[in-house]
């Protein structure tokens, strides 16, 4: 079951990239870890720096990706990001904003994608 789950979680990261590319995001990192948590996506959109949390069901029969997003997720995203413009300063500099974004994927049961729904600035 967890080696499934890694495997749908990698799917959304990969999906949600995509699906950022084609708005004109650049991906810059993936799979950011600290001892707060993980960061899916960094990517940055004009002067921004985006923190992009994914969050990926097969179906909504049990709930939404939506509502795996609550406050206490949010807060450990800006934690994690925190550390991660502590530990590349670089970024601090060169971007004038910074933000959190989610991208919700819902699946069907054959793996087909129904929708892809990206919520901007969510947090910071």
């Amino acid at each position: 079951m967890k080696q499934q789950n890694f495997e749908v979680g990698r799917l959304g990261e990969k999906l949600a990239g995509e699906y950022l590319e084609r708005q004109g995001y650049k991906i810059i990192k993936r799979n950011f870890r600290t001892r707060f948590g993980e960061l899916d996506l960094i990517a940055t959109k004009n002067a921004n720096l985006v923190f992009v949390e994914v969050k990926l069901k097969i179906g909504e029969d049990f709930g939404s990706p939506e509502e795996m997003i609550d406050r206490k997720k949010l807060k450990q995203i800006e934690k994690t990001a925190q550390s991660f413009l502590i530990e590349n300063p670089v970024y601090e500099r060169k971007y004038a904003g910074f933000q959190i974004d989610a991208v919700c994927i819902v699946l069907d049961e054959t793996r087909n994608v129904k929708r892809i729904t990206q919520y901007e600035n969510i947090g910071f």
